[in-house]
This record gives C-alpha cells, structure tokens and sequence, in this order.
C-alpha cells in the first residue's frame, strides 16, 4: 500500500513537473512573441520616422525654393497705364519718362562680387552736391526718382540714379533684399570719391527697400563726404516687413512664422545670404551719420512704428517727418511742398554745417 501511493505521488509529482514545464515553454514562446512584435513595431515606428522626417525635409527644400524664387529671383515689372493713372500718378509718370530720355551719363561699375551694377548720372553744376538715389524692390530709378530729380535740377544739384542688382540695367540673378546691396551701396560712394574727389558732398537717398539699404550701409566706414542720409518710407530690417506683410496675408490657420522661416531657409539655401544681415537698425546704431526720416502715418507696409524705431536706433542728429494720410511710397504725392522743404531744408543744413566745421566757425 505505501509503494502504490509513493508511486502515484511520482507520477503525480511527474505530471505537476511536465506541466510547469509545458506552462513554461508557452510562457517563453509567448515573451519572445512579443518582444518580436514589438521589436517589429519599433522597426516601423522608426521607418515612419525616417520617411516622415524626408518628407519634411523634401517639402522644406522645395518649399523654401519656391518661396525664394517668388521674392528674390529677377523679374521685370511693368510701369503703371498712363490711361488708367490718376492726375498725380499721370504727371509723375510723365516726368519718369521725360526723366528716361533726357541726356545722361550712364555709368557702369563692378560690385566687389564681379556684379555689373548701372547708374544714370545727371549733372547739374561741377562741384555741387550728390545726391545718390535707390529705388525700392522691384521698382523703377526714373519712377521713384521723380521727387528727387524735381529737386536736384530745381538746387543745381548733380544726382546718381542707380538700379539695384537683378533690377532694371544692372545685372545679377535674384535680390538679396539688402544683404549685399548694402555693400554695392558702399562702391558706388567710392565710385562717386573717385570721380569727385573726397570733398565733393554726397548725400544718400532712398525709397522703400532702397531707403532701407542706404540705412544699412551706414556703418561700413562711409568716408566722410558722406553728408546725411534721407530714407523715405524705408524699413527697420527685411525680416521684419516681411514678417508685417506676411501677417496680413496669410490664413489664420496656417502659422505665422512659416513663409518668413521658409524664406530664411532659401536665402541660405539657394542664395547663400542671410536676412538676419539686413538690419537697419543695428546699422544705424553704430554711425553718426546725419538721418532724415520721412514717413507715412498709413503706411500699411512700413507701419509708423518702425519709422520710430529706427529714429530711436540712431546714433548720430535725426529728424522725422511724418506726412499725414500717407501710405507706403505716398509721402510725396500726399504732400509735395512739404517733402522738398524738408528734403531741401536738410540737405542745405548739413552744407552750411559742413562748412562751419571746416573753417572752425559756428553754423
């Protein structure tokens, strides 16, 4: 009796050993089962990383190229219909084509990147003063330079009409929205030294973009011919108009910073130009050179709070006109006699000042 039941506790014993051994092994295969799925789910977890990652990168790339293209690649815009103007805007575009095939000397020089830059030089008297002009994006020197060349020829004064690289005669590719325009701002001062010589009064103008340019190259040790600066309706930085532009354009449900950073991206990319670079503000804070700010007080693009900011940053006199009604590029049309007082009152007082510093009397 005892031998039957050590027996049947064996086997007993036997089959508790074989089941804890079969549960075992099911426990085992099932673990391994699932360490391969989820070895297998960590595999395509990291492959929908990879290809959405590509992806990204792919819509990045053509994304900022298409951005770049449409803000910074050459392009030729049309002047506007002389029968579609109004009065103001008929008698401007008659005076830019008078402007266009009056007699001029047209210069050519090279940037300090082999860039072949043109400029329509109208001389006045010799040894009066030069007022050297820039047009905004995409604009035209005749058009923009209406104002100015009333001006100039009503004073005797010489003045430079230049265009911008990838604008009107000049050459390159695409806009670098003042990155390097800065510095072709800085040859043509030294085209005008070498033509002048280093005591002939250089003033330097601009409208829009072209405003903000001659701002940027303030702080490139201009020599000291370089008399006073006169911005009309420019900008404190590029990255910030467009930010401004952008915010008022875009959908609601796409984020705000997207096209600036998409552009950011393509300048560097395909331009190889930063716009953090274009900033007029850090420029003008580290020069003394004399501003004139004109501004509009509806400017919708340049709103009149950078006009405020950049008067704010500068570091030498300043003056700011602020001309009521005005939009962006208006400043003249809105009121003519206004902006030639105050553009001739500048320009004047700067000269007698000039010359008070250089006999040692008072101004």
């Amino acid at each position: 009796m005892e031998v039957f039941i050590n027996c049947k506790f064996a086997r007993n014993t036997n089959l508790s050993y074989e089941n804890n051994y079969l549960n075992t092994k099911s426990e085992a295969i099932m673990l391994c089962k699932r360490n391969e799925i989820k070895s297998e789910e960590k595999k395509v977890y990291f492959i929908t990383v990879v290809i959405g990652f590509a992806i990204c990168m792919v819509g990045v790339i053509f994304g900022s190229r298409l951005v770049f293209q449409r803000t910074c690649e050459r392009r030729t815009t049309p002047w506007s219909d002389l029968g579609t103007a109004d009065d103001d805007e008929y008698r401007i575009l008659i005076d830019a084509y008078k402007i266009k095939n009056q007699s001029n000397e047209t210069v050519m020089i090279q940037a300090f990147d082999n860039t072949k830059l043109i400029g329509h030089y109208y001389e006045r008297e010799k040894g009066a003063p030069l007022i050297v002009f820039f047009h905004g994006l995409w604009g035209h020197s005749y058009l923009d330079g209406v104002p100015i060349y009333r001006i100039t020829q009503k004073h005797n004064w010489n003045l430079l009409l230049c265009d911008l690289r990838a604008q009107g005669d000049s050459e390159g590719e695409f806009s670098t929205l003042g990155v390097l325009e800065k510095y072709d701002c800085l040859d043509w001062v030294e085209w005008a030294q070498n033509r002048f010589g280093d005591k002939n009064p250089i003033f330097l103008m601009g409208v829009s973009m072209g405003a903000s340019i001659v701002m940027m190259s303030s702080d490139l040790e201009l020599p000291d011919s370089v008399y006073g600066i006169i911005d009309d309706c420019g900008f404190t930085s590029t990255l910030d108009v467009i930010k401004q532009n952008n915010n008022k354009q875009i959908s609601k449900y796409i984020p705000k910073n997207l096209l600036p950073t998409m552009l950011n991206v393509g300048t560097k990319i395909w331009g190889s130009f930063d716009l953090s670079d274009a900033d007029a503000c850090k420029a003008l804070a580290h020069t003394d050179i004399p501003l004139l700010i004109i501004h509009g007080d509806e400017d919708m693009k340049a709103p009149l709070s950078m006009a405020y900011k950049l008067y704010d940053s500068c570091n030498g006199e300043k003056q700011l006109y602020i001309v009521h009604g005005a939009d962006h590029s208006e400043n003249y049309r809105k009121d003519p006699g206004g902006y030639e007082k105050i553009v001739t009152k500048f320009i004047e007082e700067r000269l007698r000042q000039k010359k008070c510093q250089t006999h040692g009397t008072k101004p």
